[in-house]
């Protein structure tokens, strides 16, 4: 494929208001713009060529590879640079063929929404199964963001919860940017009983440190 023909656009946590003004930019430039149905629906304007993806990594990189010679706009969920799809695609399409456009990641927005700095924070992904983390090793922290997204997260989750005791408040940010947001408080043994999956971060932070 030619070298700088791949945009990996990063489209924040759902709400189009989080897309930045290079990414909408390149969007229209593209030739091909590939992404999973909700993405590809934020930008019901563009002239491109829509390419349906399931976010799966080699249906990606195939569609991707079928473009040789274009000039192609992958779009992925909150920042390339955070539990991304776009890792997979750069170690296969190599780092001088991809361009980056950073997005608005939903540990942003959450710590955002709290008035918390992030800085310092441990970022978690347990979007497809349980971390393999023991969480022994997480009681030194002092924030902790966990991005949920399967029933066994949750579990993992509510176990690290009553290890952290009662010195640490646990916030879950749900649809964050979207009309259904929800943001509220929970108690360690309320989040096993969360109906899961639910998309979220759930924010995990010393009192001490707010």
């Amino acid at each position: 494929m030619a070298m700088n023909k791949i945009a990996i656009i990063g489209c924040g946590p759902g709400a189009r208001e989080c897309v930045t003004l290079e990414a909408l930019a390149e969007i229209a430039r593209a030739e091909t713009v590939i992404g999973t149905a909700h993405l590809l629906e934020l930008f019901p304007d563009m002239k491109a060529e829509r390419i349906v993806v399931r976010g799966h990594r080699q249906e990606t990189i195939d569609a991707i590879q079928q473009q040789e010679g274009r000039r192609v706009a992958l779009l992925v969920t909150g920042d390339p640079g955070l539990a991304s799809l776009a890792s997979a695609v750069i170690q296969h399409c190599g780092t001088d063929t991809c361009r980056v456009l950073p997005g608005i990641s939903s540990v942003q927005v959450a710590f955002a929404r709290l008035g918390l700095s992030w800085e310092g924070a441990r970022i978690i992904s347990a979007h497809a199964v349980a971390p393999a983390i023991d969480v022994e090793s997480l009681l030194s922290e002092s924030k902790i963001a966990v991005l949920t997204g399967s029933a066994a997260s949750m579990q993992w989750i509510a176990l690290l919860a009553r290890k952290l005791g009662k010195e640490w408040r646990f916030v879950v940010a749900q649809d964050l940017t979207l009309h259904s947001e929800r943001i509220f408080d929970v108690q360690a043994e309320e989040l096993e009983a969360l109906p899961g999956p639910i998309r979220a971060v759930i924010v995990c932070y010393r009192k001490s440190a707010a």
